[in-house]
């Protein structure tokens, strides 16, 4: 399920530029052509965004409500079919 990469990460506390690092690297499922995350055609996939944030929470890279407030958009986005 794709998103705007622009929209979840401010919505999730992320900078775009930040997010568009780890899909770079390979560490989030996303496109982010002439790597500008601001573009209208960058996204991410929410699945891959979700179960990257539940792994790295668990490893305690970010703390409990960086991680509550990124479930929380997630599964709002994720519910909109």
């Amino acid at each position: 399920m794709k998103i705007a990469l622009h929209q979840i990460a401010y919505q999730i506390g992320m900078h775009p530029a930040e997010m568009a690092k780890l899909v770079y690297e390979g560490e989030v499922t996303g496109e982010v052509p002439d790597r500008n995350p601001q573009a209208k055609d960058a996204w991410v996939d929410l699945h891959s965004l979700k179960n990257f944030i539940e792994w790295k929470f668990d490893q305690g890279a970010f703390d409990q409500m960086f991680f509550d407030k990124a479930m929380r958009h997630l599964n709002k986005a994720m519910g909109k079919k």
